[in-house]
């Protein structure tokens, strides 16, 4: 685990809020100047605490309507079985994300689609065809109150 003084942490939260700054605008927002600023950031890049920079696409502006958290239990537990699912999953395209669990369900997925027919033609053709798979359930979004991948920085 990397060590994070205040500054790394600020310089964390600054670049989760807007990953569009550069070293200059993030500098002065600190009350720093750019060399120093630069040194801390590639740091953490070679720390592997920044690990990329993306955008945030919002999904039903691109005709994603529909996100439904489907829960798997697995026909078996063994090594071969849960590696044979985990890399299926990956490459699949609709599935957001995915979570092997301790508990009633040995996966949780996250799952976007244009809308609920096209939901059920992944669910028949893809979820259920997943290596292992024993059973689903599937629960649709109704409305999102809280969408983050903004990491709580100044709580640690």
């Amino acid at each position: 685990m990397t060590t994070l003084d205040r500054i790394d942490r600020e310089i964390l939260a600054r670049l989760q809020r807007d990953g569009d700054l550069s070293i200059s605008e993030l500098a002065d927002q600190l009350g720093m100047s750019g060399p120093p600023c630069w040194r801390r950031v590639k740091r953490l890049k070679d720390e592997g605490v920044l690990t990329h920079r993306s955008w945030h696409v919002d999904p039903a502006s691109v005709g994603l309507n529909v996100v439904v958290f489907a829960t798997v239990r697995l026909a078996t537990h063994d090594a071969a079985a849960t590696t044979s699912f985990r890399e299926k999953v990956l490459d699949i395209p609709e599935v957001m994300e995915c979570y092997i669990l301790l508990g009633t369900s040995d996966v949780l997925v996250k799952i976007v689609a244009p809308d609920i027919k096209a939901y059920e033609a992944f669910y028949y053709d893809v979820l259920s065809q997943l290596p292992g798979v024993r059973e689903t359930t599937s629960s649709v979004v109704m409305s999102a109150v809280k969408q983050t991948s903004a990491l709580p920085i100044a709580r640690i």
